[in-house]
């Protein structure tokens, strides 16, 4: 049975091991759905991933980009790449995520001339299409990796092997097209202290939140808060905060009976007025009439049944 939580530590490294000592492989299927509010969450390991999917609809996020992969896409991921997967409902995804000494030691010609280039170069991914013909090499050499390592037959740890330099041929071939950590403006750090933030802003937007406090709950100045998110989304913390809170209004208003003052109140804005105020700027409408479109919707559903 899948986990449901993936655990890191404070810098958004996964802490789970993957494979052994003797063999530095793991295979994973895994349902996106049967996570916790259906995402795998940030995380960033020193081993290699490689993953495709076989069902349903994922969004996969490597540091600001994010991408939509549907059945039949894949994706490989850098070691110490920042990411994260979600989806809407059931999404299949088998993966296999593996250290760089899986293929050779290191210090040997093929880890310096061949993974050393990956391990040093700031490639972040990229996305595995099957109308490019090379990924669609590498996506059906995948499809034969999952195969080996589920049904484990005759040497299939050589044959994993094998399958796995094969793709990594593939991936050196053709690595200046390759999606760069410079090019999306970031590197792991800034994305760890975004997420540490973004995390803090969602356990605590009920309370009153300065820029002052979003910085401090990672420790950093409020000129690099700033410059953290500037990498990672358009927005300013407290834009961010602002929007958290406008969203969980939102629910409030179309779940609950609850008075438009209490939401705000119980959502961290100071006033009413201030509440519907970027209320109407962020949905082109008012609290009280986003309410009543939905009653009326609910009505409108029950009078055709």
């Amino acid at each position: 049975m899948q986990s449901t939580r993936i655990q890191t530590d404070e810098s958004m490294m996964e802490l789970a091991s993957h494979g052994s000592k003797g063999f530095p492989l793991q295979y994973y299927y895994e349902d996106v759905g049967q996570f916790e509010n259906r995402c795998i969450d940030w995380h960033w390991h020193r081993e290699f991933e490689l993953v495709s999917v076989t069902k349903g609809i994922v969004q996969c996020s490597i540091g600001n980009i994010s991408h939509i992969l549907e059945d039949g896409d894949g994706l490989f991921i850098n070691s110490g790449a920042i990411h994260r997967y979600a989806s809407a409902g059931s999404a299949v995804i088998p993966n296999v995520v593996f250290s760089p000494e899986f293929m050779a030691p290191e210090g040997s010609l093929i880890y310096e001339q061949y993974l050393s280039p990956f391990l040093s170069s700031g490639i972040s991914h990229i996305v595995l299409k099957s109308m490019i013909p090379w990924q669609k090499s590498i996506l059906n050499n995948l499809l034969k990796l999952y195969s080996t390592c589920e049904n484990k037959g005759s040497a299939w740890e050589l044959k994993t092997h094998t399958l796995i330099c094969q793709i990594w041929t593939e991936l050196y071939e053709h690595r200046n097209e390759l999606v760069t950590m410079e090019n999306t403006g970031t590197n792991r750090i800034s994305q760890a202290r975004f997420r540490r933030m973004t995390m803090f802003i969602e356990e605590n937007y009920r309370k009153r939140l300065t820029l002052d406090d979003i910085a401090a709950s990672v420790g950093v100045s409020k000129r690099e808060a700033l410059r953290c998110f500037q990498c990672s989304v358009p927005l300013s913390p407290i834009e961010y905060l602002n929007k958290y809170r406008l969203k969980q209004a939102s629910n409030l208003l179309l779940s609950t009976g609850y008075s438009i003052s209490t939401i705000a109140e119980s959502t961290g804005f100071e006033s009413t007025s201030y509440f519907d105020r970027l209320f109407k700027r962020e949905f082109h409408t008012t609290p009280r009439k986003h309410r009543n479109a939905l009653k009326r919707q609910e009505k409108d559903m029950d009078k055709q049944l």
